[in-house]
């Protein structure tokens, strides 16, 4: 990414594609001047003697057609640094939507000196210039790739600071104690002794539990952003299929009665309650017939080990065989909910002793709000955390918690055994390093660029 702060810099902020609206945003030193060179606002008034945070209407013109050339009829928002997004001049000039427009108003900018922004460069001004910090950035492309509510809601959250809070208060304390300790290495000649507060190591160990607690809420924030894997297991011809049609309202798995007719892992979607889930529909567990049907098979323990919850489906109108007994007793270590199917005959399964199941019938759509509410249960159980939690989304934040949280522990062993200083100094840099890549302190350009290329351009 070309990072240079005397660039002006402009880019489609709507998807491409036919719409009502287009908005072309720009951004920097000139994006006044160079936007007031195509701009004829109808109160004939320039932009740059316009008041921030106004909007004008007007004309955008192609002063290099001879003569000069209408582009679009177009709304123009003004922000004045440092009170915009990227706390540079911002202006956003809405035209007609369509993809032409937007077009012809991008060719006229960049035709006249601005440059068009890399993926996320808005995004990273507004890191640079210090409105927000980089989980805040990470939030931001948070909240456009959520796809639930509650995913949303949470990214939200993390946009307002509700990672980054915690985190500064880690941060501060953190960098005093340092200094102290890396005082007395500084300054060998002057028997600067280390004279550490007298809870220096419970503090350590408080800053290591407030860590601690968000990386436990780590796996429910991965599961909000990426959605839980789910995987419905079971024996041939006990409704898997029927099953997973109903809860994600359409027929997206083949349904017949003939056993096995579902040789491959089926996959779909549906979100319950804000929780997004990837169902997968697998193949019959039994011995296989033949060498599809065993490759079949094959992919659908796969999908049972790597799932996030799985459905165990039992045929409530046949009694318990060693056959269901195997799928109750496989992949123990995943969370999992028991489904008894056909509800709607008679039922002759006995569970276990102390196993509960729910009885659902796909055929007469009865029971799938009970199994929904069952599913959703088995998710939150697995730690999902309240909205107003301090938890991570990404795997980044996840292992600079995690070595934080390892040099913190470090720490407080090294100053209860009374180690050299340059030891525990080295574990509290460590432990601040990690966590200042969080909020974006000690952060490579190159890490930077690998973040904010994720971004589309106009964001």
């Amino acid at each position: 990414m070309r990072l240079n702060g005397d660039d002006t810099i402009c880019a489609p902020a709507t998807a491409p594609g036919q719409g009502a609206i287009g908005i072309v945003r720009v951004s920097g030193p000139l994006a006044i001047m160079l936007v007031d060179r195509h701009f004829r606002a109808t109160s004939r008034k320039p932009l740059a003697k316009a008041d921030s945070h106004t909007v004008h209407h007007g004309r955008l013109i192609d002063p290099h057609s001879p003569p000069p050339q209408t582009i679009d009829e177009v709304l123009v928002m003004l922000m004045r640094a440092p009170n915009s997004y990227t706390t540079e001049d911002v202006v956003e000039v809405q035209c007609h939507g369509g993809g032409v427009a937007v077009e012809r108003v991008i060719a006229a900018l960049v035709g006249n000196g601005c440059r068009l922004a890399e993926p996320g460069e808005f995004t990273r001004r507004a890191f640079l210039g210090g409105r927000i910090d980089l989980a805040q950035a990470e939030a931001v492309m948070e909240v456009i790739e959520s796809r639930t509510a509650q995913h949303q809601r949470v990214a939200q959250r993390q946009l307002e600071g509700a990672l980054s809070e915690p985190v500064r208060a880690i941060i501060e304390p953190l960098r005093d104690l340092t200094a102290q300790v890396e005082a007395a290495i500084d300054f060998p000649d002057e028997e600067v002794t280390i004279e550490l507060p007298p809870d220096t190591v419970e503090q350590l160990r408080r800053f290591g539990e407030q860590l601690d607690d968000i990386l436990n809420k780590s796996r429910a924030g991965h599961l909000l952003r990426d959605g839980v894997r789910l995987a419905i297991v079971g024996q041939p011809n006990v409704g898997k299929s029927r099953l997973l049609n109903r809860l994600v309202g359409s027929d997206r798995a083949i349904v017949s009665d003939t056993a096995g007719t579902t040789r491959d892992v089926v996959a779909a979607e549906m979100a319950i309650d804000g929780i997004r889930f990837e169902v997968q529909d697998t193949a019959g567990l039994r011995q296989p017939s033949d060498t599809i049907e065993a490759e079949g098979i094959a992919r659908s323990h796969q999908a049972a080990r790597t799932a996030d919850l799985i459905v165990k489906v039992l045929d409530g109108s046949c009694p318990l065989d060693d056959g269901d007994r195997a799928v109750l007793a496989d992949y123990a270590e995943v969370p999992a909910v028991v489904v008894i199917s056909k509800g709607d005959l008679p039922q002759t399964l006995q569970l276990p002793d102390g196993m509960i199941g729910v009885t659902v019938s796909a055929l007469e759509d009865t029971g799938l709000d009970a199994l929904r509410a069952a599913m959703v249960d088995a998710v939150r159980g697995q730690g999902a955390p309240p909205l107003s939690h301090s938890f991570v989304t990404s795997v980044r934040q996840t292992q600079a918690i995690e070595q934080a949280f390892v040099s913190l522990a470090q720490a407080a062993e090294g100053v209860e055994q009374g180690q050299f200083a340059e030891l525990i100094a080295t574990d509290l840099r460590t432990a601040l390093d990690a966590l200042g890549e969080i909020t974006g302190e000690t952060t490579s350009d190159d890490l930077l660029n690998r973040i904010f290329e994720r971004f589309c351009i106009g964001k």
